[in-house]
């Protein structure tokens, strides 16, 4: 096997083992599910999958950088695009759309994994870095007219806003519409005016 296919091939059977790992994880956590639950779901045996993650930690740690940077790249597209306060309340929006449930509890068992874990708090740390920034340069095209404080302002409030519906997925899903109206106008004209 040549060392482009042999590369590849280590890819391909690194994201397998991801991908197995982050559907364990979000129904156990990263603690609940073990190496046999990971070597179960991926259909390979343990000792394949120590070659390529010589323990679970490095197994948690990839999959916390990876959904990182998933959930920043959903976040800067999203907000791309000219989106409503409501769109962004209501979890069966389309804003929503690209962010499945399990992606939802990975993404709060990571944050958990952070308060623990200060490694993970680092490297969550860079992430919101990254995504200030990229925010701030796509608020900047959509308001030129705005300062530096109004621009980090709107990016912090959006940034609670969409964690805490993250959040609020485990709770009720049929949010009053009467309250997701009023909660709309109060914030509408502060986010996007």
């Amino acid at each position: 096997m040549s060392k482009s296919a042999n590369d590849d091939f280590q890819a391909q059977r690194q994201q397998q083992i991801i991908s197995a790992a982050k559907n364990c994880f979000s129904r156990s956590g990263f603690h609940g599910a073990s190496m046999a639950d990971i070597s179960h779901e991926s259909g390979l045996g343990a000792g394949q999958i120590y070659r390529y993650f010589s323990s679970k930690e490095l197994i948690v740690s990839e999959t916390i950088k990876i959904i990182a940077e998933s959930w920043r790249l959903f976040l800067v597209t999203n907000f791309q695009l000219k989106i409503s306060t409501s769109e962004i309340i209501d979890t069966e929006s389309e804003f929503w759309q690209a962010w499945s449930f399990r992606d939802r509890c990975l993404l709060l068992e990571m944050y958990s994994e952070a308060s623990r874990n200060k490694s993970v708090r680092e490297l969550l740390a860079q992430e919101e870095y990254r995504l200030i920034a990229e925010l701030d340069r796509v608020f900047q095209q959509h308001m030129p007219e705005a300062g530096a404080q109004q621009r980090s302002d709107r990016i912090q409030f959006l940034l609670m806003l969409v964690d805490g519906v993250a959040c609020r997925t485990f709770g009720d899903k049929h949010l009053d519409q009467q309250e997701l109206a009023r909660i709309n106008s109060t914030l509408t004209g502060h986010l996007f005016s």
